[in-house]
């Protein structure tokens, strides 16, 4: 499907600069975190077992699907990366077409915004074989669901953002 919301967000990841830079580290950490956080949420809500990179559109709707043809440009762009890149980017998509397909979504917080300005503060990650989310050169340990649900929400303004990585 090609909706308001899929298309916007589409637009965004086209501007992602994703060769990376090492000057967000810190800010790019913690929206690594704040995605967790979310993500833990919507594996709470949705009953899944899968955490923390997960479809979450697919876990309540199966037919709220992005048009493959999107995805397909978008992976073009970016490259090579781990696979795991390019299925968030999907299921980023294919949650903002539920969102604009279903108005009765339970409410919380968008889970995949975090890790969209992540993407858009520097690049990508990659998991390692020791169960770690490499974000630039901090790696993340996963934790548990439970772990993730306790962490206090990120303020992600661009201010609050900028904060982290200057101090």
């Amino acid at each position: 499907m090609r909706t308001a919301a899929a298309l916007a967000l589409a637009e965004r990841l086209e501007r992602v600069d994703w060769v990376g830079s090492f000057d967000r580290t810190r800010s790019r950490v913690a929206l690594m975190r704040e995605f967790m956080r979310r993500s833990a949420l919507w594996a709470q809500e949705t009953r899944c077992g899968e955490w923390p990179f997960f479809d979450i559109a697919g876990r309540i709707d199966p037919v709220a699907r992005v048009d493959v043809d999107i995805v397909s440009v978008l992976a073009g762009k970016i490259g090579l990366q781990q696979p795991v890149i390019i299925e968030t980017i999907e299921w980023a998509l294919n949650f903002a077409v539920l969102s604009d397909i279903h108005t009765d979504l339970v409410d919380l917080p968008s889970p995949f915004e975090p890790l969209v300005q992540m993407y858009e503060r520097g690049g990508t990650f990659n998991l390692d074989a020791s169960g770690h989310i490499e974000v630039d050169t901090a790696a993340i340990p996963k934790g548990s669901i439970e772990q993730a649900l306790a962490r206090v929400p990120l303020d992600m303004d661009g201010k609050s953002l900028n904060a982290l990585d200057e101090g």
